[in-house]
């Protein structure tokens, strides 16, 4: 089993992610608490357009402030040590930058058969990488889901080793 997923293939900026370190990454979600896509990109962006205009906004009225060292709790310290955690595809995809002549993307699995999805399909993959705040070693480093497999509970894809762009 690899510990670490190699993007490959028709990209501009081959890269190895460590899903090991994604538990510090503020883009992860709890998977137990996972109800679907409920903003568009699109939104995404306008909501933090509009917060980093209000914080500048806040700033020319008050002045610039240090920003202040936020303590968590115990309970959401040990919250991190308990879940099922995930985090989207698409930022990945992104910084690897496909070539415009990448359409698909092939899963290369451990013992197993490579699996192709639409490049459109791989960007709203979500890949689980703590299974009851544990790292995934068993078919691992990651699981890869489709929002719709896993709001069904079905199984993931399991044991990927790389990512080709074809």
């Amino acid at each position: 089993m690899s510990d670490v997923i190699v993007f490959k293939g028709a990209i501009s900026y081959p890269i190895t992610l460590d899903p090991t370190v994604w538990v510090f990454d503020d883009r992860k979600f709890d998977l137990r608490t996972y109800v679907g896509e409920t903003d568009s990109a699109d939104q995404t962006q306008a909501k933090y357009l509009q917060g980093t205009g209000n914080q500048w906004d806040k700033e020319l009225r008050e002045g610039a402030q240090l920003p202040t060292e936020q303590r968590k709790t115990l309970a959401q310290e040990r919250k991190v040590l308990e879940g099922d955690y995930g985090i989207r595809l698409d930022p990945f995809i992104t910084n690897a930058q496909p070539l415009p002549e990448a359409t698909r993307v092939r899963l290369h699995r451990e013992g197993n058969e490579p699996v192709e999805l639409p490049l459109a399909e791989a960007r709203r993959a979500i890949l689980q990488f703590s299974k009851d705040g544990k790292p995934i070693r068993e078919n691992g480093p990651v699981y890869l889901y489709l929002p719709e497999m896993l709001l069904a509970k079905e199984p993931p894809i399991e044991g990927i080793t790389a990512i080709e762009f074809v």
